[in-house]
C-alpha cells in the first residue's frame, strides 16, 4: 500500500506529524510511506525508517506515480492540488474545490482549524471546538485514520534521528566545550515563537526575569533561539542580571535539535523547540499561552505551565497587554523546573 503524506509547515507541526507516520507503519508495516515537504523541513526527516522517501516540493513539481492514500495536511492550494492528483484511492484532509475544503473523514482535527468558518466568515466555533478539545495532535490523527492507541503513551511521540557525531559536533560548538558535564546539567532556554506567533512567545523584559530565575538553580542556563529571535535575544542578553550562554540563533535544524539533546531539562513556547524536546525526550516545561495545552503532548518527563486565563485565544496578538505569558511568575516557572529536576 502506497501512502502520500503532504506535510510542508510550519517546522514544529511537520515534526509532529511524524509520529502518524510512525503508528501508521506500526498498525500497518506493509505500507510504503513517501513524505512531500519544504527544503527547510526536509532535515527533520532525515533518517527517519519510517519513511520510503522524502521529496520537496521546490524539487517536485509533479509525482512520478499515484497513490493508495493521500493524507493531505496543508491548508494551501497548491499542495491540495498536488495530494489530488496525487490520489489513486482515498485522500484525507485538505482538497481544492472553489476554494480550500477538507473531508468529512477529517473533521475531528480540521473542525478545529482555520477551514472551518462560521456564515459569518469568523471562527468562534472552531475556536470553541478547540478550546474543548482534550485529544493531542497524534490521538486526534490516529482517530482519523482508525488506527488503535498504542500500548504506551510514549509510542506517539515525533521521530527525530540524531547520529553520535551530529551530538558531539553541537556540544563542541558550545562555549561550555571541554565541560560536557556542565552542559549534561544545564537548561535550556526557548522564550521565542517565531514571527507569526507573538502571542506565544515571551517579550524580552519578562523573558530576562525569567532567565534570572532559572539561574537561581545553580545550573548553567543557555539561551536558545532561530534566525527570527537574533535581536530578541541580543536584548534578553543585555537585560539578564545573571550571566547565560548563549547558544546563537544561526545553527541549523539538525544541529539546533543535537543541542537541545543535552540538556537536563528545556524550558520552551509551544514552538519548534517543544517538539524537538519531545522527540529528544528532554524534560520539558512548556509555556502554554494562546494555544490548547492538550495537543501539546507531554512524552518526556515534564508538564504545562499555563496563566490562570487567556482571552487571545489563537489570535496572533495578545488582545489585553501584557500578554498572558509576559504575566507568569518567573519564580513558579522556576519551581516548577526544580521540582521536574529533583
Amino acid at each position: 500500500m502506497d501512502v502520500l503524506i503532504v506535510k510542508l509547515a510550519a517546522l514544529g507541526d511537520v515534526l509532529r506529524t511524524t509520529s502518524v507516520a510512525r503508528r501508521l507503519r506500526a498498525c500497518r508495516p506493509e505500507v510504503r510511506i513517501v513524505w512531500v515537504t519544504s527544503r527547510a523541513a526536509a532535515p527533520l526527516l532525515q533518517r527517519n525508517a519510517d519513511l520510503a522517501e522524502v521529496l520537496a516540493l521546490e524539487d517536485t513539481p509533479k509525482l512520478p506515480r499515484k497513490f493508495d492514500l493521500v493524507l493531505s495536511l496543508e491548508e494551501d492550494a497548491a499542495c491540495a492540488r498536488l495530494a489530488t492528483k496525487a490520489c489513486r484511492g482515498e485522500l484525507i484532509g485538505v482538497y481544492e474545490e472553489g476554494g480550500l475544503r477538507y473531508t468529512p473523514s477529517s473533521g475531528l482535527y480540521y473542525d478545529m482549524s482555520a477551514l472551518h468558518r462560521d456564515p459569518d466568515g469568523g471562527l468562534k466555533t472552531a475556536d470553541r471546538l478547540k478550546a474543548a478539545n482534550r485529544l493531542g495532535y497524534a490521538q486526534l490523527w490516529c482517530k482519523v485514520l482508525g488506527l488503535p492507541a498504542p500500548g504506551r503513551p510514549s509510542d506517539l511521540r515525533p521521530v527525530l534521528v540524531l547520529s553520535d557525531a551530529e551530538r558531539k559536533a553541537a556540544a563542541r560548538g558550545l562555549c561550555l566545550t571541554g565541560a560536557r558535564a556542565k552542559l549534561t546539567r544545564a537548561i535550556g532556554f526557548n522564550p521565542g515563537a517565531g514571527k507569526r506567533w507573538e502571542a506565544k512567545q515571551l517579550s524580552p523584559e519578562p523573558a530576562a526575569r525569567v532567565a534570572d530565575a532559572l539561574a537561581g538553580l545553580a545550573r548553567p542556563v543557555v539561551l536558545l533561539g532561530g534566525p527570527e529571535e537574533a535581536e530578541r535575544n541580543r536584548r534578553i542578553l543585555a537585560l539578564a542580571r545573571r550571566p547565560l550562554v548563549d547558544a546563537g540563533t544561526a545553527r541549523g535544524l539538525r544541529e539546533f535539535a543535537a543541542l537541545l539533546s543535552w540538556f537536563a531539562a528545556l524550558v520552551t513556547t509551544d514552538s519548534l523547540a517543544f517538539h524537538l524536546g519531545q522527540a529528544l525526550g528532554v524534560p520539558t516545561v512548556v509555556l502554554v499561552g494562546p494555544t490548547s495545552a492538550s495537543e501539546l503532548e507531554l512524552f518526556a518527563r515534564g508538564t504545562h505551565v499555563r496563566p490562570k486565563s487567556c482571552a487571545c485565544f489563537y489570535k496572533p496578538v495578545c488582545v489585553t497587554p501584557p500578554s498572558c505569558l509576559d504575566r507568569l511568575s518567573p519564580a513558579r516557572i522556576a519551581k516548577t523546573v526544580e521540582r521536574l529536576l529533583a
